[in-house]
Formats: structure tokens, C-alpha cells, sequence
């Protein structure tokens, strides 16, 4: 049993499928690195401070996309999940230009995509993901075949 089996996985919707259980682990960690306010930025990959829980998720979000285009921040959720999710590789995050919709509700929308080696074999994730700034949520919706 791992640790997101035990202590974030409802018991009723629990699987006994691990490649779904680690889609799940996963699905839930970006959730957490996007919703997560860094409370320490630090710009060398290389440190070790850099790879510290204190550099866990995004700067301040709302700030930052009124300073930033899409693509700027798209590239900082990339390089977040890059360093708290090394079971991914591949990582590619796209942001999706605004329409009129979510130019009223302030929400920030990216595709996630990223390769994991599941039973050997190399498969692709996908998610869709809203980050409304205005009540600084994020839904991440899983498009893979994976629950």
C-alpha cells in the first residue's frame, strides 16, 4: 500500500489497479504544486535550496499573472512540475488563450502533458487545468485513459 493509497484515497472509490492508483498520485501532487504558494523562490535549479519544501508550488499567482503572459507562467508550472514530479518526463504545458467566459470568471486555463513509464511501457497523461484567481482554485481534469 502506498502512502496516497493510505492517507488521500477514498476508501470507497479506492482501486486495486497501481497503474491507476499512480495516475491518481500523481493527478493529486500537480493538483498540490499549483494550488501551493512557494513560500521561498529560488532561482538555481542546481541548488540545493532549490529541491527544498520551501520552494514547493508557485509564487503568488494572482500577482503573477498580472505581470506575466500565459506562456511565461505556463513555463514556470512546467518547471515546478519538472522538480517536484520525477516520475514524469517529457512535460509540456500549453496555455489556452482566454475567452470571453473566463476573462469574466478571471481563470487561467492550461494543458498538461507528460510521458510516465507505466508496467514497462511508456504512456501519455493529459490534463486540462482551470486556476480561477479570483478564488485561486484549480481543477485539474484527467484526459488520460487512467482515473
Amino acid at each position: 500500500m502506498s502512502f496516497f493509497s493510505a492517507f488521500y484515497m477514498d476508501t470507497d472509490s479506492a482501486t486495486h489497479n497501481s497503474s491507476d492508483e499512480l495516475v491518481q498520485s500523481i493527478h493529486h501532487n500537480i493538483g498540490l504544486i499549483l494550488k501551493t504558494e512557494a513560500a521561498f523562490l529560488h532561482d538555481d535549479s542546481n541548488s540545493m535550496a532549490s529541491q527544498s519544501s520551501i520552494c514547493f508550488g508557485l509564487e503568488d499567482i494572482a500577482l503573477f499573472s498580472r505581470l506575466n503572459s500565459g506562456e511565461q507562467i505556463a513555463i514556470r508550472i512546467k518547471n515546478k512540475i519538472s522538480q517536484f514530479e520525477p516520475r514524469l518526463h517529457g512535460i509540456k504545458v500549453a496555455y489556452i488563450e482566454h475567452e470571453q467566459q473566463d476573462l469574466l470568471s478571471n481563470t487561467l486555463k492550461f494543458e498538461i502533458s507528460a510521458m510516465i513509464t507505466i508496467n514497462g511501457k511508456e504512456e501519455v497523461l493529459l490534463f486540462d487545468t482551470d486556476i480561477n484567481l479570483s478564488q485561486m482554485t484549480v481543477m485539474i481534469e484527467n484526459e488520460s485513459q487512467y482515473d
